[in-house]
């Protein structure tokens, strides 16, 4: 097991319950890290620490709301009691909440995305950066939204446009330190959230990407493709395993773009 490309390492993903968090800890614990896992749904958890208990790796999860500071510190203080060290972050976690028009929204779920989405990312990194070891990644999940204004959903697309800002100033502060900080935009991908399925509904992603192109949502450009959560693993674990003082700062997109 000393072999593997994880193995001694440490791994904190967020919103690892299901969708492209589940496909990562489980990638990543494949690869021989032990991880530390937080989502919303502790039966979810539940069922992704199962399956880590298969590979035989240590897996620390607990249910966290990341707009709660309270229960954010809560899971950091926890990582650090049990494994002492990170290697690496995952921010994937993040909240659709508000869809409507700016003059129509709601302005606490407006809010409350933002927590979601900017302020939880903020304080997991905030909380575990003094124990991030040397050649530390640390991995935020953002969407194209966050480059482009577009209509509706304004809330999203601030609270990701932030991050790819974060993503960048840390990449500058924490260089020097051997700590390579990237953004990964996923692109259409088969979760529940691109699927918005009501609670309880969600279909497996094999049963997504199935479909007929025409049932797929609308507003789908003709060039994309809907990956499965597992080919965004893959490239979070890329990104995972570069050497130290790899790419950093960066934006890597599995989205397609046009001729």
């Amino acid at each position: 097991m000393d072999d593997l490309p994880l193995s001694g390492k440490v791994a904190v993903i967020t919103g690892a319950g299901r969708g492209i968090g589940k496909a990562i800890a489980l990638r990543f614990a494949k690869e021989g890290a032990d991880v530390a896992l937080c989502a919303r749904s502790q039966k979810e958890l539940t069922e992704v620490s199962s399956a880590i208990d298969e590979f035989g790796r240590t897996c620390v999860s607990l249910s966290v709301d990341l707009a709660n500071p309270a229960q954010v510190r809560s899971f950091c203080d926890r990582i650090i009691d049990e494994f002492g060290t990170v290697d690496m972050i995952v921010n994937n976690a993040g909240a659709y909440l508000e869809r409507g028009t700016f003059e129509d929204s709601d302005p606490e779920l407006w809010w409350k995305t933002l927590e979601v989405n900017v302020r939880g990312p903020y304080l997991i990194t905030r909380h575990l950066l003094a124990v991030i070891s040397k050649g530390g990644k640390i991995i935020n999940l953002t969407s194209g939204k966050g480059y482009s204004a577009g209509a509706n959903s304004s809330a999203y697309h601030v609270s990701k446009a932030a991050l790819n800002m974060m993503t960048e100033g840390l990449a500058n502060e924490v260089w020097s330190r051997g700590i390579d900080v990237n953004t990964l935009v996923p692109g259409p991908t088969a979760t529940a959230t691109f699927d918005n399925a009501p609670p309880g509904q969600e279909r497996p992603p094999e049963e997504i990407l199935a479909q007929d192109r025409s049932a797929l949502p609308k507003g789908l450009p003709a060039w994309e493709r809907v990956k499965h959560p597992d080919e965004v693993a893959d490239f979070a674990f890329y990104l995972a395993t570069r050497p130290v003082g790899g790419p950093t700062g960066q934006i890597y997109s599995l989205a397609r773009r046009p001729l």
